[in-house]
Formats: structure tokens, sequence, C-alpha cells
């Protein structure tokens, strides 16, 4: 009755919300009205801006459409007045189709089981639509810009020159991109190109865009080169259509292999109260398994597992892009002095794995100090005891709450004709009445039937017997469900896996840490190529172009160029201790080998001549990497189903069917 209620209270509230926000938009409307005449007129004949211009007005919407926005602004160089419509839209999509379908599943809701279900379903909608609207169009710019850089190329050969090959190519853009290449072009030709290419490489959508316009910038400032009859320029913008061909193909795949797992991985929960339903109304008797502490157990972990499926799948699915660590609420904790005094103290007593968290937060560039990586795994620790200490009080809490007011009769009354269900609710309320009384006492069989004697109208003496021993039984079994030792451990074991969560997820951004330095080592090679030809060329220029590019190496990078004046082997070589990745170690040596004996063109000679090979392999390693990716996903996804097979038909009637067998075998026993 609770559940339903609590129900029926969130249906009238979400209800009520829509009516009040409907009746807030009209009141909203009418005052807009009074507004002036000219901007009147112009957002009249829009929807979409006029409603945006309405929801910014409302403190939840705003915040909510704000980072919408900033992920629009990334990909869009659009007026504001068309963001805001694309904002709109997207808010539009994504609330209104989650409401939507919140609306449907909370009336569809049986229980407070479903209702959590569906909140927790709509919330992974809602990520999937605003994750697909941007998706969609990152993947139409990368499409446009593609085009963008082939019309470039034709321009290029007309007349040589970069900032016409643009200017000519904005027209033949489509509009997302025309935008963008029109920003390249003032970029190019402004009398501060040095700071306008810095604000670029800042607000640049991708990489890859990125990466032309150092191109081309290096190409306006030096001039082209031609190897063996070709364009070096020329050759790179090919090689840069080719990175981008296998980025659309590897996404385009991983769609294709990742579609609809994320809704195969959530659909078994659904399923559980239909599978109970099911399973009851044919063995009445399984209703102890489903209605007891093994079916919250049970749910409990289904739950679990479909969460962490559909974590697991969208980490997947998502670029493996480096994305640092941190979080401005543990920064905010740790200026309580109760908890920095802890944080403190932890710190010290654990000094040296201090001192290596405190190495791996630096080799991630993790945006956080090891006072509030100390802090994170307190806090995983803390609330993971106290979350499974909440299940096993919940757990003591169900079993004694159905010795209380149910019983095998009461739950069988439905479905044997031969029971009354009036007599059941008697009986139930009888025993409860005489567990109250001596739950806390100690009794025995004789003092409690003397007790039930004397206070139940009972005829026959048979009778007091046996319901004196059901209620001794029900008071045993109400006793025995206490918080045990035991569960205590458990509650201690799972706190501490806790605790050595956020270092596996440092160990986890370490791994994605060695893609990305792949990439960033790639995107280094590609500017190498650029400026090895270059006449008078330096390993100090070429160090200070690579620290504009990188992102990973780039304070190590900085760290060498500061101290390139005192001795520039000696800084190249605390460069390779500093950063032993060996790709980007091979770099360092090609450099060194510049600085002291031969060319800068002679050092790196081995780009060239390996670049087709390279190339190769990359594809060769997204194909590899991208169907591994697949069949592990298709795994995870199966893993929800699986479990609740096995732990949610399976085990309950391999259970119960082992308590039939053991009973007929007592019958048995006592017949000879």
């Amino acid at each position: 009755m609770k559940e339903n209620a609590l129900i029926t209270i969130l249906t009238t509230l979400i209800i009520l919300s829509a009516i009040s926000a409907i009746f807030a938009g009209i009141m909203l409307i009418n005052l807009k009205k009074k507004e002036d005449l000219k901007v009147r007129l112009k957002i009249k004949k829009d929807f979409l801006y006029s409603s945006y211009r309405i929801a910014v007005k409302i403190p939840f919407l705003r915040r909510y459409m704000s980072r919408i926005k900033k992920r629009i602004e990334i990909l869009d160089l659009s007026d504001e007045w068309t963001i805001n419509r694309k904002t709109m839209r997207f808010t539009y999509f994504s609330l209104g189709i989650s409401l939507t379908v919140l609306f449907i599943l909370l009336i569809l809701s049986q229980n407070l089981y479903f209702a959590l279900i569906s909140v927790f379903t709509v919330y992974i909608l809602h990520n999937q639509i605003i994750k697909m609207l941007v998706d969609r169009l990152d993947s139409r710019l990368l499409k446009q810009f593609e085009n963008f850089l082939e019309n470039v190329r034709h321009h290029y050969h007309e007349h040589g020159m970069i900032d016409e090959a643009i200017y000519d190519s904005i027209s033949e853009c489509d509009y997302e991109m025309s935008l963008h290449a029109e920003k390249m072009y003032e970029t190019l030709t402004d009398t501060n190109i040095d700071d306008r290419v810095d604000q670029f490489y800042d607000t640049a959508p991708n990489k890859y865009m990125k990466t032309f316009i150092a191109m081309s910038y290096l190409v306006q400032r030096f001039g082209d080169k031609f190897l063996e009859g070709k364009s070096i320029y020329l050759t790179n913008l090919n090689y840069l259509k080719q990175e981008i061909n296998m980025e659309l193909l590897r996404r385009e795949k991983l769609g294709y292999l990742f579609q609809s797992l994320s809704a195969i991985a959530i659909f078994p929960i659904f399923t559980l109260n239909f599978i109970r339903k099911w399973a009851v109304s044919n063995i009445p008797e399984l209703y102890e398994y489903y209605d007891g502490v093994y079916g919250f157990i049970a749910t409990t972990v289904l739950f679990i597992l479909a969460v962490a499926a559909y974590q697991l799948i969208v980490r997947l699915q998502t670029n493996a892009e480096y994305s640092p660590l941190g979080s401005k609420l543990l920064s905010r904790l740790l200026k309580i002095w109760i908890i920095r005094h802890i944080t403190d103290a932890v710190y010290e007593k654990k000094y040296s794995k201090s001192l290596k968290y405190e190495m791996l937060l630096n080799k991630t560039q993790a945006r956080m100090t090891v006072r509030e990586f100390i802090l994170k795994q307190i806090l995983y620790s803390v609330l993971a005891f106290l979350l499974s200490l909440l299940v096993f009080l919940n757990v003591h809490w169900i079993a004694r709450h159905n010795i209380l007011y149910s019983s095998p009769g009461l739950k069988l009354a439905g479905y044997n004709p031969f029971i009354d269900k009036e007599t059941e609710l008697k009986e139930i309320e009888t025993d409860r009445k005489y567990i109250n009384l001596f739950k806390n006492k100690k009794v025995t069989f004789q003092e409690l039937a003397e007790t039930i004697r004397l206070n139940e109208n009972y005829g026959d003496k048979n009778q007091v017997v046996v319901t004196a021993k059901r209620i001794l039984g029900k008071i045993e079994k109400y006793r025995s469900h206490n918080f045990k030792w035991w569960e205590l451990v458990i509650c201690i074991v799972l706190s501490v896996i806790s605790h050595y969560i956020p270092y596996w997820m440092l160990l986890f951004s370490e791994r994605i840490l060695k893609i990305s330095m792949e990439d960033e080592v790639k995107q280094f090679h590609t500017i190498i190529m650029m400026l090895m030809h270059i006449e008078r060329i330096s390993v100090e220029d070429i160090l200070h172009w690579m620290e504009q590019f990188a992102e990973i190496f780039k304070p190590s990078i900085q760290k060498c160029l500061n101290s390139y004046e005192y001795g520039d082997r000696q800084a190249l070589e605390q460069l390779i201790i500093d950063e032993p990745y060996p790709p980007f170690a091979r770099i360092v040596e090609n450099l060194i080998s510049a600085a002291d004996k031969i060319t800068v063109e002679q050092a790196f000679d081995e780009l060239r001549l390996e670049r087709e090979y390279y190339q190769e392999k990359r594809k060769q390693d997204n194909e590899i990497m991208v169907n591994r990716k697949g069949i592990l996903g298709k795994f995870i996804a199966f893993i929800p189903m699986g479990a609740t097979i096995l732990l949610y038909i399976l085990i309950p009637f391999i259970l119960l069917s082992i308590r039939q067998l053991i009973s007929f075998s007592d019958e048995i026993d006592k017949l000879f």
C-alpha cells in the first residue's frame, strides 16, 4: 500500500509540475508581449527561439541547457540565435522523450521496485539521447571536414596558396563547416597570426582541425617543400584524410556492433516481476523465495549487474580519449577541518603509498592532489560500508516483517481454495501479539502455552499446544534475524575492496593514457614531417612546436625547454627519463642525434620511409581493437540476462525441489 501511495504521489507531482510549467510558460509568453515591439516581432516568428528565451528564465532549465549549449558551441560556430535554437531543440528532444517515457512507466509501475527501475531507465535514455544528438553533430562535421580537405587540395593545385585555397573552399562547404573554414581563413590571414593560431588550438572541435591549421600555418610561414616531385603539404593532407576516414569507419563499426547492447543489458531487470508472477502462479510455494530475503538479495544483485553492465558498455563504445580526473566536491570537502585532519593523518601514516599515488597522479596528469585522492578512497570505503550495512539490516527487517505479517498459508490462500484467508489473517494477528510480547524475554514452551491458554478462548488443549509450538518457532526464528558478526566482516571486506576502486580507476586512466600517447606521438610525426624539410630548423624549434600540440607530454617538454639553454643534450636525456614511452623516446633520441651529429632531415628520414607501414599497422590495430570491443560488449550485455535466468528462475526452482525432496524423504522415514 505504501509503495502504491508513493507511486501515486510521484505521478501526481509530475502531473502538477507539468501543469505548472505549462501555466508558467503561458504567463511568461503573455509577459513577453509587453516587451519591445521589434524584438517581439522577430521572436514571435520562431517557436524554438521563443521557447529558449522563456526556458532560460527557469533556474533548473537554465543550468541544464547551459551544459548542452557548451557542447554544441564546441562543434558549431553559428551565431547565438542559431545555437540557442539548436540548444532548445536538443532540450525538447531529450526532456520531452524522457519525461513522456517516465510518465508512462510510472503509470504502469506496480511497486516501488518498478518505479526505481523506471527512473533509472529514463536516466539512461536521457543520456543516450544527448549523446546520440551530439555524436551525430560531431560525425557530420567530420564528414564535412573531409570534403573540405578535398576542396582545399583541389584549389591548392590551382594557385599554390593556402589561404586562397581555404577561401575558395568556403563557398563549397556545407553550412557548419563553412563557419569553421571561415574562422581558419581569418586565423591564417590575421596580422597577429601566432596568437590567432593559439586561440584556434584552444577552441578547435577536434584534433584533425588542429593538425590542419598547424600544417597550413607552417607551409604559409616556411613554404611548401617537394620530395620526389610531390608536395609535402599535399602528402600530409592525404595522411590527414586517411586518419579521418579511419576514425569515421571506426565510429560506424562501433555504432553497428554496440547497437541495442545497452537495451539488452537493462531489459532483464524489467522482467523480474513477470517471472515472479509466472513462477508463483505455477508453483505457489516459490513465493517464499521471491518475497523473502532471497528475492531481495537477488533483485539487488541483478540491479547492480545491470547498472555495471550499462556503464561498461558506454565506456567501451565511447572513444577512448584521455580525460584527466578531478572533482570540485573533493576540494570543497577538504576545507572542512575534521575531514582535512583525517586525510592528513592517513597521508602521514601511509606515506610511502601516498608517494606512489602521487607519482601515478602526476603520470596520468589527474587534476587532483594526493590528499584529494586519499579522501576519494575514504569516501568510497565509507559509502560501501554503509550501503552493505543497509542491505544486511534490510534483509533482517524483511525476514522479521514476514514473520509478523505473513505466513505460508496466507500466501497460498490465493491459489488454494481450501485455505481460508480470514482464518490465516486472524492466526497471524494472534501470533504477532505473542511474538511482540516475548521477543525480548526468555520464555519456555510451558510458560507460553499457559499464557495462550489464559488469554485465548481455545476449547481444545491440543489447539493450545499446536499454537504454542508454532509461536515459539516463530519467536526463535525472529530472534535469529540479528546482525551477525560475519555480516560485519563482509561489510568490512566490501569496504576494503571499494577503497581500492579509485586506485583501479587510476590504473585504467593510465591504460587510456597510453592509447592517447600513441595518438599524440602520431601527431608529432606529422608536425616533424612538415618541419624536417625546412632549412635552418633547429631542435629547439621542433621542441617548441611539439609543446604547442602536446597535452600529455606538455609538462615534460616544457621542463626540457626551460633547461635547454643550460645543456641541450642533458635536457633531452632528462626528457627520455621523464617520458620513457618508447615511441616518444625514439623521437627524442632522433632529436639528440640531430643536435649532435646529423641534420634534422637525416635524423627523421625513417619517418618518411616507414609512414606507410605505420599507417597500415594503425588501420590493422583499429580493426582488431573494434572487434575486441564488440566481442567484449556483447559478452557484458548478456551477463544480466544470464544472471536473471540463474538467480531468478533456476536457483529458486532447484532450492524448492531440494526442500521438497528432503520433506518427502522425512515423511517416508516416519512411515518406516
